[in-house]
Formats: structure tokens, sequence, C-alpha cells
């Protein structure tokens, strides 16, 4: 249900956060979330606008955050916290959803599988 966080074999060991799942029982693979989110431009071979999504929604993240600053001079100091709160959940919501969409990529067709292997983003997670 939540990332976690996993070495990247492809990134010299790296922690990541991944997104865990299982391709065929017994064989569990992890897609490095934190990069796909991080880098949202690594999604364009999956979809036409996938990438601008992401990126909409980091935006719409940043914004709650900043009326929160603004509501806390209108209204009182606790609307900072929540704005910050709020940012932090929906940026948090927004690298799991890079992660699914990979996800769904790789279940769909083996040459998306393929890629993000190449990439860097998909890798055998030994148990």
């Amino acid at each position: 249900m939540f990332l976690t966080c996993q070495p990247n074999p492809h990134d010299a060991g790296r922690m990541t956060r991944a997104l865990i799942f299982e391709n065929t029982p017994g064989t569990r693979f992890a897609i490095d979330a934190e990069t796909l989110h991080r880098n949202p431009e690594l999604l364009k071979p999956f979809g036409r606008w996938l990438h601008i999504r992401l990126r909409v929604l980091d935006a719409l993240a940043y914004l709650v955050c900043l009326a929160g600053v603004i509501a806390a001079l209108v209204v009182g100091w606790w609307m900072a916290g929540a704005g910050l709160i709020i940012c932090v959940m929906m940026l948090s919501v927004n690298r799991k959803t890079a992660g699914r969409i990979a996800k769904s990529a790789a279940q769909r067709s083996s040459e998306s599988f393929r890629k993000l292997h190449e990439m860097g983003c998909l890798w055998l997670v030994m148990a």
C-alpha cells in the first residue's frame, strides 16, 4: 500500500522510495517512484500527458502550501501548518501515482517493462 525504501541496484545501491509489486507469484519487482516523480519526463513513453499531469499536481500542492501561509496572515497561525501538512501529503500521493503509472505500463506490455528496466527504474527484489 505504501512506498518502501529499497536500494536501487541501477544507482549504486542508493536508497529510494519504491513501489513493490508482484508480477507473477513469487516474483517481486520494485519501481523507483521517487526518480519518476522527480523526473516526470521519464513517463512520456507510457502516456501522452502523464508528465504534464504530475507537474500540475505538484504545482497544486505548492499552491496549497502558499495558500496556507497567506491564510495564516488573515485567519490564524495554524493555517500555515495545515497548508504544509496538506502539501506534504499531496506530494507523497503524487510520488505514489508516478509509481502506479509505471506499474500499470509495465504490466500492460513487455516493451514498457523493458524500457523501465533500461531507465534504471525497475528491478527485481530478492525476498
